[in-house]
């Protein structure tokens, strides 16, 4: 994404890896694992880069298995979440630069953010503010996917009011790159012949001039 560039942000990781074996009479040998999961490898580079960059959102990395021989490495994403449902995803890449002495990786984050977008707790809360304060409607639940911050992207949330299960899309109208801030409004599909996600819609909506669903 243009315009959203870091400062170099990386750390060494001493791993302490290996097994002594030593027989009767043999020299002593160390094991190395073949492998090092995804998930450890993830956890270990998050709580060191946080460690490393104290004013770092914290955050979540994702990586695959990293095979333990000198220069392997895997690229790893990184997910971190900022007030009001504010999230930043950046990549970074984890490298085996030594086997020896139990080995060591380095964790080295990409300049540049790959994506914002907002969480779909945030999303599903402003949707649910959005029906107490305009239409007094206490909806029995409401649930959305996480929204990327795309201008024009769009994410459908379920909204379950008494029996009525209504569909309606969060769409991005704006992005500012530069506070990793969405802009979206949410769109209520029309209904069509009373088929479709909102069908039920017009006996709600009957219900609702009458006061059946008032807070």
């Amino acid at each position: 994404m243009r315009g959203l560039r870091f400062g170099v942000l990386g750390v060494a990781l001493e791993l302490g890896l290996g097994i002594l074996l030593a027989g009767c009479g043999s020299p002593a040998a160390i094991l190395h694992p073949e492998q090092l999961s995804g998930d450890r490898v993830a956890a270990m580079a998050e709580r060191e880069l946080e460690a490393a960059h104290p004013g770092l959102a914290a955050g979540q990395m994702t990586c695959p298995d990293l095979p333990f021989r000198l220069g392997a490495s895997v690229r790893c994403a990184r997910t971190a979440s900022l007030s009001h449902g504010r999230r930043v995803g950046m990549d970074g890449t984890v490298k085996v630069t030594r086997i020896s002495h139990g080995g060591r990786l380095h964790v080295q984050l990409d300049r540049s953010v790959s994506w914002i977008g907002v969480s779909g707790d945030q999303v599903a809360d402003d949707l649910e503010r959005l029906l107490r304060s305009r239409y007094r409607v206490v909806p029995r639940s409401v649930s959305c996917p996480d929204l990327r911050g795309t201008t024009g992207a769009t994410t459908p949330c379920v909204v379950r009011i008494g029996g009525h299960r209504i569909v309606a899309r969060a769409h991005v109208v704006r992005v500012d790159a530069a506070t990793y801030t969405t802009y979206y409004r949410f769109v209520t599909p029309k209904v069509t012949g009373g088929t479709g996600p909102n069908r039920g819609l017009p006996s709600l909506l009957r219900a609702l001039r009458h006061g059946g669903f008032g807070s």
